[in-house]
Order: C-alpha cells, then structure tokens, then sequence
C-alpha cells in the first residue's frame, strides 16, 4: 500500500562541511503531449497532471488519466465510469496497463471491496508487472499478497452517533506516548490502550501481543509488507468487530498484526527500556471518519466547521491526493506546487531526493549530516544535506520549517517517490491542522470549534 506504516521515531544527525552539489542538472528532452501526462503521475505531480488534461483532446488517452485523477482525489465513480472501459483495450502499453489496473484495484480497497482489489492484483501482476519499475512492482506484490488475507473480510462501515457542527462525533484529548507519538486513549474490546494516530499508516495496526489481549483471530496465512527503512515486516491480518472512537462507532475494520519484535522501539536516552507499540490507526479508519483535525491535545473528527475565513476559497484551502492509501499535500516550493506526504506518525519532516532534483537552489550552500533513523521492523542511515529553514506553501499561508534532511541518493525505497513527508513539526506550525478527506482539501489556521 505504498507504505503501511510510518516513519515511528526520530532522527539524529552529525553535521559536517560540504562541498556545493555535485549533480548535473542537463535539459530536458522535448516530450509529446501524451507523454506529459505519463510523467506527470509517474512525478505525482497531480496539479500539473489537472492542468494538462485542459489541454488533452477527448479520448482514450484522455479518459485514463483523467480516470487517474478521479482516483486520486476519491471521485470513486467517476474512475470507475473511465478507467473500467479501458480493461479491454489491447492497444495499452504495459505501463498504462498497470495504472489501469493499479488505479482500480486502489478504488476498490478505498471501497472497501477487497475481493475485487486483490483479483485486480493478480491480473496486473499476471499481465502488466512488466510496466512497473522495481520498487513500485515489490509494493503491488505485497499488496496483492495482503489482499489475499482479506478476500472474504466484509466492508468497513461507521456510524456517527449525534455528530453536529457544534458537537463533533469525536473530539478527544491527545497524549504523548514514550515515543513523542500522538495518541488517543481508547477502549477496544474492554482493553484501554494509547493508539496512535497514524496518517502514514495506510492500514490500522497492532502487535502481537496486543492482538492477543483484544482476542483477535490472527488469518492463517501471512503476508509482509516494506517498513520505511527498508526492512521487511511479516503480518497477519484480522478484523476488528468494533471500534468506538468517541461517539463514532466503526465494523469490521481491518488490522494487521505484526510480531512484537517489529513494533519494538528502542529509546535511546534515559536508560528507558524498550518500547513495544501496542495499536496504531491507520488511514481507513481516517478515510470513514470525513473530516479530521489536529489541534494542540485535541483530535476532532466527524461533522466539523470549517477554517476561520472563506472555507471554499481558492486561497483557503490546498488539494489533497491520494496515491494509494497515502495523504498527499499540493505544498508550493519556491514557486512549484508539489506533492509532499502527510505522515502524523512522524516526528519530524524529511525531504527526498525528488526535492533536491526540483530546487538545486536551495542546496547553494548546502551543510552535510548523517540521518540515523529508526522505524517499524528496523533502523537505517544515509547521508543527506540539511537544510536550516524551508518555507512552503499551504492553505493560503506559509508554513516555516527547520532543520530538515534532504535525501542527496536513491533509497530504493518509496521514499524515492516522494518530494518528502511532513510530520507533526507541521501540524506544530500550523496550530490546526484540517483534513476534508471527503472532498480532499487541507486546511490550515484558527478554527471555529
């Protein structure tokens, strides 16, 4: 799913001189207007990609990627309307082929139709696994691999118990677990732990150990799944009868059950012992809510006001897209809008190597550090360059961020796909932090309850 789980704990750097950068930046080769829209998706470059469709006669070319898009920004029924034609069409390179099939099996499991998602795996990986570089084919497969387990799990569904503008379903004070992470208390299955509230996890999750005490029935087969430092997680998959969020009340929501060795932390300072993260939310669990807002100690969802200001103005709001189960940010960089990831289960942004391809001008003077970072089912470090501030755009305001890594190398991982992942530093900077994930906008400032 892109990445089931996000980056957990922290990073440390050691700093050292170094020299200007040292990548050529070469002119690109001029491109016909069909293979504009390729890159654009292959970029997640998704406000160039609604621009470009402007100018794209109607078509098939047309239809598919402006069925993409609809993917992307959950119009579930108009992807379905134009992508399902094209399952037919024989003249489809193997590239387009696969984000064909990819982006309607990605439809579906936002559905909730997990049987129909895991067939639309295993026919992409049968007949188009051959148009999907390396990294992007090993995370289709262990999808198709997860969706195995879930073929006869029944749809996710919610019920928002006496949720008014002025009373929102949930609205619950947040804590702060060994970790830094954010979590709520709740009750599952007469079992009171903190969950962590994930945006990066594209799926709930729980240890092994904690799965025993909610006397969950772990599926017989397994799966596994790429942390973001590259290790590979085993899993198993069960689903939870009920889970009561405030007075959101959500059925058969699907978690996965790692070994408590993968969801082991190891604390650094304090001589604390290791910390075994016992339940995490995921993005389906987000995705059902509607509406969801950070604010300082509180986590609110359900039927919310919007912004202080002109919710629905251009300037008051940013598109979210969703690449997979992944919330992705239109931020503007020096000018560009871009495509960051939105992980709450971060402690702290992290650039990738898209952003220093994008702004070279932001690495003039660039100061080299050694990133060392620790996530679920591993730790991982790499050189990166660190930059003291980064101004991005967001919401109609901007947003300052400080000392961040900028990845100068591929980490083959899907962190190679993404111009960076901003953690809880921005929702720190914002003071509220609003995601619409029924229409897929962000919203970011004061708020009127």
């Amino acid at each position: 799913m892109r990445r089931f789980l996000a980056l957990i704990f922290c990073l440390s750097f050691s700093v050292s001189p170094l020299v200007p950068c040292d990548f050529a930046q070469s002119p690109a080769p001029a491109r016909s207007a069909s293979s504009v829209l390729d890159t654009d998706v292959a970029q997640l470059h998704y406000d160039d990609l609604a621009r470009d469709l402007l100018q794209t006669p109607p078509g098939s070319v047309h239809d598919l990627f402006a069925g993409v898009l609809a993917d992307r920004t959950s119009r579930f029924d108009d992807a379905l309307r134009l992508l399902t034609p094209l399952l037919s069409d024989t003249t489809l390179s193997a590239s387009r082929r696969a984000l064909v099939l990819g982006s309607l099996a990605d439809v579906s499991v936002k559905l909730f139709h997990y049987a129909a998602a895991s067939k639309l795996y295993n026919h992409l990986l049968s007949t188009a696994a051959d148009g999907l570089p390396p990294v992007l084919l090993k995370d289709d497969q262990d999808d198709s691999a997860t969706l195995k387990l879930l073929v006869n799990a029944p749809p996710q569904t919610i019920r928002l118990d006496g949720s008014t503008p002025a009373a929102p379903a949930v609205d619950l004070r947040t804590h702060s677990d060994p970790l830094r992470d954010i979590t709520v208390h709740l009750t599952v299955h007469g079992v009171k732990a903190p969950w962590i509230l994930d945006t990066g996890a594209n799926f709930s999750t729980v240890s092994a150990s904690f799965a025993h005490r909610l006397g969950l029935a772990p599926s017989q087969e397994a799966a596994q799944t790429e942390g973001v430092t590259g290790a590979e997680n085993p899993l198993h998959t069960a689903i939870l009868d009920t889970l009561t969020i405030g007075h959101a009340t959500l059925h058969n929501v699907v978690v996965l059950i790692l070994p408590d060795a993968n969801l082991t932390i190891r604390i650094r300072s304090g001589g604390k012992r290791p910390y075994v993260i016992p339940a995490i939310l995921g993005y389906p669990v987000f995705q059902s809510l509607g509406t969801i807002r950070f604010r300082h100690r509180r986590f609110q969802a359900g039927n919310l006001l919007p912004v202080s200001g002109d919710a629905a103005s251009a300037d008051g709001s940013s598109p979210i897209y969703m690449e997979k189960l992944n919330v992705l940010f239109s931020c503007r960089s020096y000018g560009l809008a871009r495509s960051f990831l939105f992980d709450s289960g971060a402690n702290s942004s992290n650039f990738y190597l898209p952003y220093y391809h994008d702004f070279p001008a932001a690495f003039l003077h660039p100061k080299r550090a050694t990133r060392s970072s620790s996530g679920v089912g591993g730790s991982a470090s790499d050189q990166v360059y660190l930059l003291d501030n980064v101004d991005l755009e967001l919401a109609g305001r901007t947003v300052e961020l400080q000392h961040i890594p900028v990845s100068i190398s591929p980490q083959h991982t899907l962190s190679d796909e993404f111009e960076g992942s901003l953690g809880r530093d921005l929702i720190s900077n914002t003071g509220s932090l609003t995601l619409d994930l029924a229409h897929d906008s962000v919203y970011a400032g004061s708020v009127r309850n």
